[in-house]
């Protein structure tokens, strides 16, 4: 499907050739973007991410991305259901920027490439799921800890923290290890009991967390090794406001 997309910008002028000082106006500026039309069978569902609500999420793989259905509510609140290409196209139309028209269309093009129509359906591209050991609070049942899913590494998160779709086990393991470290005994059993990637195409799986990310945030990393060698969220208290005056008294 290609459209045209209007544009407003500034534009700099002098009104005749005595003129020195430059004088500015808003004119409309004109871009043909193309989004890609596909059928389902060309997008076959390669994940499933089955949430803790029960609620289920399917990435489709095209074009070697994974792409998933628009929603209203991701773009407007209060709206449910499937986001209307119309609407989509209207997103696109009549932007206002400050920038040089170069800069303009590119951010369009990039902003349409993430957008593709499958079977009528507006879908975009996405981060791949990948498992993530959280823990919250002191411990010992305080906060708790959870296997849970995301799109993309958080930056304060260690690579430790992070598994792809085809390591579950691994991943159920190794947080059901910080559970009874940090003493969140009511956590152990029902880790791995929601929050699942049912992987339907193997070769989709592309994320190697040990490789592609980083070792976390160092002052965090201390608190959580304080709650996970701690013998009670006393302790893990003390230890902590200890850690965070140290951290204070650096600057």
């Amino acid at each position: 499907m290609k459209i045209e997309v209007k544009y407003n910008y500034t534009e700099g002028y002098l009104p005749t050739k005595r003129h020195k000082i430059l004088r500015y106006r808003d004119v409309v500026g004109m871009t043909m973007v193309e989004i890609n039309e596909i059928k389902k069978e060309d997008a076959p569902i390669a994940l499933r991410v089955h949430n803790y609500d029960e609620t289920i999420k399917d990435y489709r793989y095209w074009n070697n991305k994974l792409w998933t259905v628009v929603m209203w509510q991701e773009r407007h609140c209060g709206k449910e259901g499937l986001y209307p290409i119309d609407e989509f196209l209207n997103s696109i139309q009549y932007r206002s920027y400050y920038k040089d028209i170069e800069s303009i269309e590119n951010e369009i093009h990039e902003y349409t490439s993430k957008h593709v129509i499958i079977d009528g359906v507006i879908y975009q591209e996405t981060g791949e799921p990948r498992y993530v050991s959280m823990t919250f609070g002191l411990g010992h049942n305080h906060g708790g800890t959870s296997l849970m899913i995301d799109n993309y590494y958080n930056s304060n998160i260690s690579k430790n923290s992070y598994f792809n779709a085809l390591e579950r086990d691994k991943a159920i393991e190794y947080t059901k290890s910080r559970a009874i470290k940090r003493g969140d005994t009511n956590d152990v059993d029902r880790i791995g009991k929601s929050y699942n990637i049912e992987v339907l195409i193997p070769e989709a799986v592309k994320c190697i967390p040990q490789k592609e990310h980083g070792d976390g945030d160092p002052f965090l990393n201390s608190l959580y090794a304080i709650t996970e060698s701690s013998s009670s969220i006393n302790e893990a208290t003390v230890l902590g406001l200890t850690v965070l005056a140290n951290e204070f008294n650096k600057k």
